[in-house]
């Protein structure tokens, strides 16, 4: 990591470390090993040698003091086995690399859980703004240009579109970094024309979970057979309601696609119960999924590529929508068929805990986006995440809740390279998208990791 100065006086950080090892906090060698590697690690000069102190037997809680003088400042440590916990404080007149600080002390410690406080030494006044920040640059066009390109100078920018940038560098860092990539979206992306981009996406193994509503499953699958329809906004809705239309923003969806949906899922749940029978159980929403798209022959459908490419696509909220009216139709004849909505928890939990990171593409909000978010507090958050939204954060709504929002509840991490794009999707994803899968080809980075 490069550590660039922006104020020129230096940095503290102060490390607070819970359920550690007691016997490695209790360990007076192992105090002094520890200081004398963060002097070098940290590119600091020494100009004592470590002093560490056993705590005074008046309070038995306290257990080892260990401080040394650099030529920056100093670094301290103190300890309490009793309680597992360990206070660390860097004080430097210099830029430092608080990662590495961080990732010594937890390994060194076996800290469980840390937390930190990181403030720059110095004043405003000093801050010479033209020598540490970016500027912002004009948009060159050019005969030719490559989305990628194009996206290179977003970042430069400002407003929506430095967001945007910055999400296709997110999600490459996320690869680079083998996370396992978390993608959640909406139904109305699947309305638009977002499926098949989607679907490419599948395809291409860019993302490894999904999760996603049922009206995102049951539109993939009428769209097998029958497209939706450009509207208008400004329609007036008494008289498609009399045409046999229905409405998602401007595009619309009329009854037969409703109807065809039905004689697609009656058969479909029919050979279902079968196998419900036959195994003893209900079966998981991601296992119904899984089934209902190895149906499919359409190489444009998300839950086809699933399939083939054995990506689960998580559901929670079966019930829901077109979907979940089949369903009840179907239990009326067959009253102990069902899905099971609790048997796709421990395969999901399985997954992020087994992750060595874990990252988040999010579009939209809704119980989607919470259970990707939800299930990493297992892990204390995602590594990365990019979320993509048009809701307000004002009035409590998960749906307009922010990245930063999430650190609060450990669904992401203090550390974690995040970004939050204001926007329409529809306008935004199809960039972002193109830009990562150009800059992958140039790359020779191999999609089906």
């Amino acid at each position: 990591m490069k550590i660039k100065s922006i104020h020129g006086m230096g940095s503290h950080l102060t490390i607070d470390g819970f359920d550690a090892d007691s016997k490695l906090l209790d360990d007076e060698k192992v105090i002094r090993q520890v200081l004398e590697e963060l002097v070098p690690l940290l590119e600091m000069k020494k100009l004592s040698e470590p002093v560490v102190k056993r705590g005074s037997n008046q309070d038995p809680e306290r257990g080892i003091t260990g401080f040394v003088i650099i030529e920056e400042s100093h670094i301290s440590i103190h300890t309490y086995p009793e309680k597992g916990y360990v206070a660390a404080d860097i004080f430097s007149c210099k830029e430092f690399d608080s990662e590495k600080a961080l990732g010594h002390l937890r390994d060194r410690f076996n800290i469980k859980r840390l937390e930190k406080q990181l403030s720059a030494r110095g004043h405003s006044h000093l801050f010479e703004a033209d020598k540490h920040l970016e500027k912002v640059q004009g948009l060159k066009l050019e005969k030719g240009m490559k989305v990628s390109d194009l996206l290179k100078q977003y970042k430069n920018l400002g407003f929506q579109a430095t967001h945007v940038g910055q999400a296709v560098d997110t999600i490459r860092q996320m690869r680079k970094d083998k996370a396992v990539v978390f993608f959640s979206f909406t139904s109305n992306m699947v309305s638009s024309g977002l499926r098949e981009l989607f679907a490419e996406m599948v395809k291409k193994k860019l993302v490894d979970v999904i999760v996603t509503s049922i009206g995102s499953i049951e539109e993939d699958l009428i769209k097998t057979k029958k497209p939706f329809l450009l509207g208008s906004f400004n329609a007036d809705d008494k008289d498609l309601h009399k045409k046999g239309i229905n409405r998602i923003g401007n595009v619309y969806v009329p009854n037969d696609r409703y109807e065809l949906l039905e004689d697609m899922l009656i058969p479909f749940f029919e050979k279902m119960y079968e196998l419900q029978k036959k195994e003893g159980m209900m079966l998981s929403p991601r296992k119904t999924i899984h089934e209902l798209g190895k149906t499919i022959e359409d190489e444009n459908s998300i839950i086809y590529w699933a399939a083939k490419n054995n990506i689960p696509v998580f559901c929670p909220a079966p019930t829901d929508g077109a979907f979940g009216l089949q369903l009840y139709f179907f239990k009326q004849g067959n009253p102990d068929f069902g899905i099971d909505v609790t048997a796709d928890m421990k395969e999901l939990a399985d997954l992020t805990l087994a992750a060595d990171k874990t990252g988040g593409i999010i579009l939209g909000g809704g119980f989607a986006k919470h259970h990707i978010i939800g299930v990493n507090i297992l892990r204390e958050g995602l590594d990365y995440a990019v979320y993509v939204t048009t809701a307000t954060q004002y009035d409590g709504s998960l749906s307009g809740a922010r990245s930063n929002e999430a650190i609060s509840w450990s669904k992401l991490k203090e550390e974690a390279n995040n970004v939050c794009i204001e926007a329409d999707a529809t306008v935004a994803f199809p960039l972002i998208a193109a830009a990562v899968m150009e800059s992958l080809d140039e790359e020779g980075e191999d999609a089906e990791r």
